[in-house]
């Protein structure tokens, strides 16, 4: 009669696994494993080697005691270890959320601009550049009949004039518009704006031309700024850049 039984169970099992394969139902790893305990307990329970008998309460409780302390166990040493940080970790994290953004890098050197040969800062070493003085108009030049630049309504030019001087015993084939030189400049600690690609033969960051040797060119920058006058510029800072080199000067 046992063996009957078992034989059925097995039977059953079969056709539970390979002829209604598309109506089972998904079950969750916890289901699988107490099918798979009950199921073994039936076989155990009806075969002839094995004594089977039902467990008091009390030898009940103590199991199921010993088995969650046995899960804690395992979970303790992963919870402790992802909550015990070192100093440097946290030092690493105070710092980075203390410091406000712009603030971890270091500021650049501001050196007067009477000071500064711009070509020897900048990685140019067959030329010199140096800043001379800055208008504010509405048009550049103001005196031309050809190509001219004029501000956009309610704004205004800044233009920063320099030296560019090759060198005293042979001429300097300059190409700065592939140089791709950039500059930028701050007004009043307020106000910021780039240099303009104007297509003047004279733009400094376009200027392509050879300068004859021991000659001095006039070349300018172009910088659209806001509405207003030369006597309201109270400090200004230009940064140049060419390959990762840079440089800053206080014009004034």
């Amino acid at each position: 009669m046992k063996k009957g039984k078992v034989l059925g169970l097995i039977a059953l099992s079969a056709m539970l696994l390979t002829g209604c394969v598309d109506a089972m139902p998904e079950l969750t790893a916890e289901q699988s494993d107490i099918i798979a305990e009950y199921a073994a307990g039936l076989l155990l329970k009806y075969s002839p080697r094995y004594e089977y008998r039902i467990v008091s309460e009390e030898e009940l409780a103590a199991a199921i005691a010993d088995r969650q302390e046995g899960s804690e166990s395992e979970l303790e040493p992963t919870t402790q270890t992802e909550q015990v940080q070192s100093p440097e970790e946290n030092v690493s994290e105070a710092s980075s959320e203390d410091v406000p953004a712009g603030q971890e890098e270091e500021s650049a050197q501001v050196q007067p601009a009477e000071d500064i040969d711009f070509a020897a800062e900048l990685g140019i070493d067959d030329l010199i550049i140096r800043y001379q003085s800055f208008e504010v108009c509405s048009s550049y030049p103001q005196d031309s009949t050809g190509y001219s630049v004029d501000a956009a309504r309610d704004k205004k030019l800044l233009i920063l004039h320099f030296d560019l001087e090759g060198l005293p015993e042979e001429d300097v084939d300059c190409n700065f518009f592939d140089r791709d030189l950039k500059l930028r400049v701050n007004i009043n600690d307020s106000i910021s704006a780039s240099a303009l690609n104007a297509m003047l033969s004279n733009n400094l960051i376009t200027y392509i031309d050879v300068v004859k040797a021991g000659e001095t060119v006039d070349v300018v920058a172009v910088v659209e700024i806001n509405d207003m006058t030369e006597a309201d510029i109270q400090s200004m800072v230009l940064q140049a850049s060419i390959n990762g080199n840079t440089c800053t000067a206080k014009l004034k």
